[in-house]
């Protein structure tokens, strides 16, 4: 909500390009003052192409889609879409590996559709 006066004056993916490398300057900095870049001697083949294919499609192209969608719609309706993925993700565990399914995830999953309904709902005059 805030950054939309922001993406207005210049295009999604430039503003996210901007947001994204800033964010990525501060993690490397971080990372080599913590000496963290160390352990990646140690990564295998697939942990390599796990991790670029979370930061490519998890990350950036989530993050493009997440940018665009904000230039059309409203912050309202595109945060809601975003709840979508935590309960997907959640559901897909539960029927693919077993995942357990369990009191607190359902008192999670009536809290996110709860969110969803009282920011979609409009306000009834007094």
């Amino acid at each position: 909500m805030l950054s939309r006066p922001l993406m207005q004056r210049s295009s999604a993916l430039g503003f996210l390009t901007v947001g994204m490398g800033a964010g990525a300057v501060v993690l490397v900095l971080a990372g080599l003052v913590k000496g963290s870049f160390a352990a990646l001697d140690h990564f295998t083949t697939a942990q390599w192409i796990a991790g670029i294919y979370l930061g490519a499609g998890g990350g950036a192209l989530a993050f493009i889609l997440w940018v665009m969608a904000l230039a059309r719609a409203t912050p309202t309706r595109v945060a809601n879409t975003m709840t979508v993925n935590p309960i997907a993700a959640t559901l897909l565990a539960a029927l693919l590996i077993g995942g357990p399914i369990t009191a607190n995830l359902l008192v999670g999953l009536l809290a996110v559709f709860a969110g969803i309904w009282i920011a979609t709902s409009e306000a009834k005059p007094a």
